[in-house]
């Protein structure tokens, strides 16, 4: 009878994000992937720019010389929109990977980050949660299940004036001010549009205080929670 042998997988991991021209979300990305590096080897790609599928398929190649079995990937997206429902399945399914690909639940879905983001929220005294948004009819009241589970309220700039009734709605319940959380990963261009946004709606609500938190960034807190995420993820055994 032959005997069962625990042999160790050696994994990659792969990080997709939505891609900018700006320089400021391609550096956090790389200092990202650094931060990373105890987990093995790591690298990222995006959306927009070089194809996905010819960026993954060179980091498989790359992979697999340095002995890894399985390539996890993580998209860093935060809704359930296009990119995650259509986009990023059909960008694998095409890739022409010599190794396994396990692509992961987006960032914005999984357990761990939804804690992460709570307590970010919470430490930033935030009250309102302003996403991007979709065409996507699902994504509205996923949105608005998780403002409500970290309790505050929804915005989404998709929504012709859903950040104006947002305010409305506290100043109705009495408040003089509205702190608000950018939910966009570590900021460029769409960043700079969510700050010319603020001086007219605080022209339009001259008695209601206005300020809005910087996006999501690689902090040391959201550097753990992604490595927690791919650790989990990770099968560190299997039977051979």
């Amino acid at each position: 009878m032959a005997l069962s042998i625990l042999c160790p997988i050696m994994m990659a991991y792969f990080l997709i994000s939505h891609g900018s021209s700006a320089p400021e979300p391609q550096a956090a990305m790389a200092f990202l992937c650094q931060q990373l590096i105890s987990l093995g080897i790591v690298g990222w790609g995006t959306l927009e720019g070089e194809p996905l599928p010819k960026k993954i398929q060179a980091f498989s190649g790359q992979a697999q010389r340095q002995g890894v079995d399985r390539i996890v990937i993580l998209p860093l997206f935060l809704l359930p929109g296009n990119h995650v429902v259509v986009d990023l399945p059909q960008a694998i399914a095409s890739t022409e990977s010599g190794l396994p690909l396990e692509l992961l639940t987006f960032l914005g879905g999984q357990p761990l980050f939804q804690a992460w983001l709570q307590q970010a929220i919470a430490e930033g005294s935030a009250h309102i949660l302003l996403g991007h948004g979709s065409r996507r009819p699902e994504v509205l009241p996923w949105f608005e299940e998780l403002s409500q589970a970290c309790g505050v309220l929804p915005a989404l700039l998709a929504q012709e004036g859903s950040l104006g009734r947002a305010i409305e709605m506290r100043i109705a319940q009495g408040y003089t001010s509205s702190r608000i959380y950018s939910y966009f990963l570590f900021g460029g261009r769409i960043l700079a549009q969510l700050h010319a946004q603020v001086p007219p709606l605080q022209a339009q609500y001259p008695q209601h205080r206005l300020s809005l938190l910087s996006a999501i960034q690689p902090t040391a807190s959201f550097i753990n929670v992604i490595q927690q995420i791919l650790k989990a993820a990770a099968v560190v055994e299997r039977v051979a």
